[in-house]
C-alpha cells in the first residue's frame, strides 16, 4: 500500500504572529471566555501524483483542562477527496469556550482519516499538541473594601488585599490611592510610600498586599470616608473602587482632683473635640490607694469643655502618691473606649485624719464624749445639787 504524506498547515493569527506551527487558526483573535468562534485546520496533500479519498478531521481536546474550557459544537469535518499534489482544503470546527475559562494554552489533538486509490483500507493520521490560545479579561477586586475604624490625631497600619477574579492577567500592575480631593487632602495623608503601589503581574485568582500608614488629621471629623482608588495595567486597563473608612468621634480628658473633709471630690473634664456619651470613672484596685464604699460612678454625656465630678472616699495605704483612675466612654460612631489616667495625689494630714476618723475611731469618739460628760457633771454637782433643790422648794 501507498503511503501518502500529510503535514497540518498552519496560518498566522492575527494580530499576534506565532513562529510555531503549531498553534490552531481561529475565526477572530484574541479569543476569549464566553466566545463562540471557528477554528480552522488547513490541510494540503503531498503525495506527489495521489489523490486522497474520503478524508475526514476529527478534532479532540488533549487533556482534562482543554475538555472543561472548550465545549466543541462539532468535532469532525468532512473533506471529500484532495486532488492532486499540493492540493489544500480547510477542515472547520465550531467550538464555544466556556466562561469560567482561565487565560492560557490548551491543547488539542487533530486526527485526519482517508483512503488511498488502490486501496479500501483507511489510514489515520495524529498530529499532536495543536494549541489552541485563550485571552482571558482580569479583574480586580478588593478583599477587604473597608478599613475599619481610625481616630482623629493617630497613624495607623492599614492593609489592603487585592484578587484578580477575572480571567486574564494584569500587567505591571498599579494601584493608586487618591487623596487628592480637597477634603481627603487636609485629612489623610500616606506616609512614607506615597499614594502609588506597583504591584506587578497577577494572573488569574492571584492575590496581593499593600500595606502603608495612614495618618489622620486631629481635626478630622467623625464620619464615614470613601477613598477611590484606582488600579491600571497593561494593555488598557483600568479600573476604580472605594475603601471605605470610619473617623470615630473620639475625645481626651482631663483629671484633677479636690479635698474636703472625709471625702474625695475626682472633677472629670471633656478637653477633646467631640462629645463623650455614657462617661463612667473609675477607681481600680491598687497599691497605693484604697477605695470604701463605691468605686465607680456614672457622669453622664460630656459636650466638649463640660467637665463633672465624682465622690469617692479614698483612703491612702501605700508609699507611693500617684492614684490610678479609669474612664471609659462612647465614641460619636457608637464605639466603647476605655482610657487609664495617672494622678498624682497629696491627701493632706487633715483629711487623712478625717479619714482614719470616720474609718476605725467611731468607737474612741463615743467613748470620749462620755467620759467628758462625766468629768462637766462631776465638776458641777455642787450647783446642779443646788439647782435642784431649789426647783423641788417651789413645786411644795
Amino acid at each position: 500500500m501507498k503511503k501518502f504524506l500529510f503535514i497540518l498547515t498552519i496560518l498566522l493569527l492575527a494580530p499576534v504572529a506565532f513562529a510555531s506551527s503549531n498553534y490552531l487558526v481561529t475565526e477572530s483573535a484574541p479569543v476569549n471566555p464566553g466566545d463562540t468562534t471557528y477554528v480552522y485546520v488547513p490541510i494540503k496533500n503531498l503525495g506527489y501524483g495521489t489523490n486522497l479519498y474520503d478524508v475526514s478531521v476529527k478534532l479532540v481536546p488533549k487533556d482534562s483542562a482543554s475538555i472543561r474550557a472548550v465545549t466543541l459544537l462539532n468535532d469532525v469535518d468532512t473533506l471529500g477527496t484532495i486532488e492532486k499534489w499540493g492540493e489544500e482544503r480547510t477542515a472547520k470546527f465550531r467550538i464555544h469556550i466556556n466562561p469560567e475559562t482561565l487565560e492560557g494554552d490548551y491543547y488539542f489533538d487533530v486526527y485526519i482519516t482517508s483512503r488511498g486509490t488502490d486501496s479500501a483500507a483507511q489510514s489515520t493520521t495524529k498530529l499532536e499538541d495543536r494549541i489552541l490560545t485563550i485571552k482571558g479579561t482580569p479583574k480586580i477586586m478588593f478583599l477587604n473594601s473597608t478599613l475599619g475604624i481610625v481616630e482623629p490625631m493617630s497613624i495607623n497600619r492599614e492593609t489592603l488585599t487585592i484578587k484578580n477574579k477575572g480571567t486574564g492577567t494584569i500587567e505591571n500592575a498599579v494601584v493608586e490611592i487618591s487623596l487628592a480631593d480637597n477634603e481627603m487632602k487636609s485629612v489623610f495623608s500616606i506616609l512614607g510610600s506615597g499614594t502609588q503601589f506597583f504591584i506587578g503581574n497577577l494572573k488569574a485568582g492571584d492575590e496581593a498586599e499593600i500595606v502603608f500608614d495612614l495618618a489622620v488629621d486631629i481635626a478630622a471629623r467623625p464620619g464615614v470616608y470613601n477613598l477611590p482608588v484606582k488600579i491600571t495595567g497593561q494593555n488598557n486597563y483600568s479600573s476604580t473602587d472605594y475603601i471605605g473608612l470610619v473617623v470615630a468621634g473620639t475625645t481626651d480628658f482631663e483629671i484633677s482632683y479636690q479635698e474636703t473633709v472625709g471625702s474625695f471630690s475626682l472633677n472629670v473634664a471633656n478637653i477633646g473635640v467631640n462629645t463623650a456619651s455614657a462617661v463612667t470613672v473609675s477607681l481600680p484596685r491598687q497599691e497605693n490607694y484604697s477605695v470604701a464604699g463605691s468605686s465607680s460612678s456614672v457622669l453622664g454625656n460630656l459636650n466638649p469643655g463640660d467637665y463633672t465630678s465624682a465622690i469617692f472616699q479614698v483612703t491612702k495605704k501605700g508609699t507611693g502618691n500617684a492614684l490610678e483612675v479609669e474612664i471609659q466612654y462612647t465614641d460619636t460612631s457608637g464605639k466603647r473606649h476605655k482610657e487609664i489616667k495617672a494622678l498624682v495625689v497629696d491627701l493632706s494630714s487633715a483629711t487623712a485624719q478625717a479619714r482614719t476618723s470616720g474609718s476605725g475611731g467611731t468607737s474612741f469618739t463615743t467613748w470620749l464624749l462620755v467620759v467628758t460628760g462625766v468629768i462637766i457633771v462631776y465638776w458641777q454637782r455642787i450647783k446642779i445639787i443646788t439647782y435642784y433643790r431649789k426647783i423641788k422648794g417651789k413645786d411644795k
